[in-house]
């Protein structure tokens, strides 16, 4: 399929090349259009380099004629291709993750010595000024008051000698386990396709002459 050069034009004369007239067929149309060429290219060397362009005319048609097409930078025959199979660009879809996965993980614990609690009495002493008979006086009360204080729990063991003779008491701390953090069960990933682009037809777009 030739092209037709309707006819050429220069462009500034401080660029190097000129503008060509063109009609290509593209997708059963016959389409003017301008593009560039090599300034010092005329004649039949002008016309086997618009020949030899066919493919990408023909494409840059197609692309303004199927605006957003799937196929937009894929080879004229895909291109092609495309538009004989209905035009259409395809659904798009995704994994798209549901629920998480969580690796299994297990109680982290530790010991730390226990604690009780006991109330303890102390006294507590308060000063305050007051009016008494035409005089300031400076008055300190006293009161007991009980008080409730943790403090470790130890116990009493045995205490021997390098002989292996018991010579005494020690006092040790009492200790227990406590929890850090809990354990955590494993949980499987959930994914699902989520179509996030549907189908659609691309309409064809009339080409409009530029020249």
């Amino acid at each position: 399929m030739a092209i037709t050069i309707n006819s050429t034009s220069d462009a500034n004369k401080k660029n190097d090349f000129q503008w060509i007239h063109i009609t290509v067929n593209a997708d059963g149309d016959n389409c003017k259009f301008t593009h560039t060429a090599p300034k010092d290219l005329s004649g039949d060397d002008l016309q086997a380099y618009v020949d030899g362009r066919e493919d990408f005319y023909k494409r840059e048609l197609l692309r303004n004629m199927y605006k957003g097409a799937d196929a937009y930078d894929k080879s004229l025959e895909d291109f092609e291709a495309w538009v004989s199979a209905g035009a259409e660009n395809a659904e798009v879809s995704e994994t798209q993750v549901k629920v998480q996965a969580v690796v299994a993980k297990d109680a982290v614990t530790s010991e730390r010595q226990k604690t009780t609690t006991k109330s303890v009495e102390e006294e507590v002493s308060t000063t305050e000024i007051v009016k008494e008979g035409g005089k300031y006086v400076e008055k300190t009360t006293t009161e007991t008051v009980t008080k409730q204080v943790a403090e470790g729990v130890t116990e009493e063991v045995d205490l021997y000698n390098e002989a292996g003779e018991k010579i005494g008491k020690h006092t040790i701390p009492v200790m227990e386990s406590y929890e850090v953090s809990p354990a955590v069960e494993a949980v499987d990933e959930v994914t699902e396709e989520v179509v996030v682009k549907a189908a659609k037809t691309i309409s064809k777009k009339t080409w409009v002459d530029t020249h």
